[in-house]
């Protein structure tokens, strides 16, 4: 492992409020729609499931407090298998680096610009993205994530100056929606909340890791009250099926907002949005450069190994005709790949019970 670099509590918080809200804020409500105007109360229910998560991945944590998921693999399933996971986890997370990148590039070109300069937008995203993780330091990232966050979070504040528009009674009546579309909906919204995972990646690099959870669940809580104020809001604003039908209410939102010293909020809502995205795939990428340290057991030529992914990347990226459709559509699928990786502590905790 590389050197043990101290995170602090605010460092541990906004690594994983920044990780979690790359993309998923601005079309959660979207996402979650099928409930209709109870969407509100979703954010709550994953803060709910992801806290029993988060239990889960502390149980097996403080058994190996000096390492990552990616040695405790290979520790308890042999180096084969456990090579064989972390291998699994690097394609995780380009898969999750493709579809934050190409969502955001699909939304710039869509209401930014008028042409598509594509290969512009993803090969700056990259290279910025490259520049942060290339000394493959965590505390670097964290930094990064606290100005990211400071910069660009304030903005949904705008969001109040358009609930005095909408309807209040939207609200109401309370949690009217059936079991079945609270089913249907949760796989749509929940790549909204890919990225508490994270902490099973770094818990080693933690100076206080007795508050870790503490400060883990601070952050998960936070990202759920944020959700729940940005679907209150859109509930108050749109009707239930004008929800089903906009993509993405909060861009919606933002361009609505009349301002005499901006004349085009939307837009730098979504160039201030980019510091999140950015944050999001430079996360990813330090996970995958560190999955294929373990796998190689050299922590030599890191930059080889960041650049390596980043252009698998791009590579995916431009694929063309079918070959892109279908990497788009395995990269739809990424929640399942999220399920099996958070489930996945489990099993290790069960290997361990029966080794012990």
């Amino acid at each position: 492992m590389q050197k043990l670099e101290k995170l602090h509590s605010l460092h541990v918080i906004f690594l994983m409020i920044n990780t979690i809200t790359g993309v998923g804020l601005i079309t959660f409500p979207h996402d979650v729609s099928q409930v209709g105007y109870g969407i509100w109360v979703m954010p709550l229910v994953y803060g709910i499931v992801i806290q029993l998560f988060l239990m889960l991945f502390f149980r097996l944590l403080k058994y190996y407090p000096n390492h990552t998921l990616l040695e405790i693999n290979t520790l308890l399933l042999g180096k084969v298998a456990g090579n064989f996971i972390n291998f699994m986890i690097v394609i995780y997370a380009i898969l999750v680096i493709f579809r934050v990148i190409k969502f955001y590039v699909h939304l710039v070109t869509l209401l930014a610009f008028q042409s598509n300069p594509t290969f512009w937008i993803i090969t700056a995203l990259l290279f910025v993205t490259f520049s942060i993780v290339s000394k493959g330091n965590i505390i670097s990232l964290a930094q990064y994530h606290i100005l990211s966050f400071c910069l660009s979070i304030w903005i949904i504040l705008f969001l109040i100056t358009g609930l005095n528009k909408g309807d209040i009674t939207h609200l109401l009546p309370l949690l009217n929606f059936t079991a079945s579309d609270l089913m249907a909906a949760f796989p749509k919204g929940y790549f909204s909340f890919i990225g508490f995972e994270f902490i099973l990646f770094f818990y080693p690099f933690i100076k206080n890791q007795e508050r870790a959870f503490k400060h883990t669940s601070i952050a998960l809580w936070g990202v759920v009250f944020t959700y729940c104020f940005i679907t209150i809001a859109s509930v108050i604003h749109y009707t239930d099926i004008e929800l089903q039908h906009i993509q993405y209410p909060l861009v919606n939102f933002m361009q609505e907002v009349q301002l005499s010293f901006v004349v085009r909020l939307d837009n730098l809502f979504i160039n201030l949005w980019l510091l999140l995205i950015v944050g999001t795939a430079a996360t990813y990428i330090w996970i995958a450069k560190n999955a294929l340290d373990q796998i190689t057991r050299s922590e030599k030529n890191e930059n080889t190994k960041v650049l390596s992914v980043l252009g698998v990347v791009f590579i995916l990226l431009f694929l063309p005709g079918s070959s892109g459709e279908a990497i788009g559509k395995i990269a739809n699928g990424v929640i399942y790949f999220n399920f099996v990786l958070v489930l996945f502590p489990l099993l290790l905790l069960v290997i361990r019970r029966v080794k012990s």
